[in-house]
């Protein structure tokens, strides 16, 4: 993975981790940790759109596709829910 693609996530983990913290305190951890998982990617996703819809060119012409970025993303994201998951159950 390039240094462009972690530049993105993490921009879109920023969005992320908002919403979801935000509804683990109204639900709970876990409550939160499926949110990071589901809705709040989704929700991640269309605030990027919204907020860096340019960037995507960028992404674009060093030879990194939307579906690619959003996919990786979501494979990573499954690992950190995982790995906290995992972590807050012990």
């Amino acid at each position: 993975m390039t240094w462009a693609f972690w530049k993105y996530y993490l921009d879109l983990t920023k969005f992320n981790l908002a919403i979801s913290v935000l509804l683990a305190f109204v639900v709970g951890q876990s409550g939160g940790i499926f949110m990071f998982l589901t809705g709040g990617m989704g929700l991640s996703l269309i605030a990027y759109s919204f907020f860096h819809a340019n960037e995507y060119c960028l992404y674009y012409n060093l030879g990194l596709t939307k579906l690619r970025l959003v996919l990786t993303s979501s494979i990573v994201n499954i690992g950190v829910a995982g790995l906290v998951g995992a972590i807050l159950a012990i």
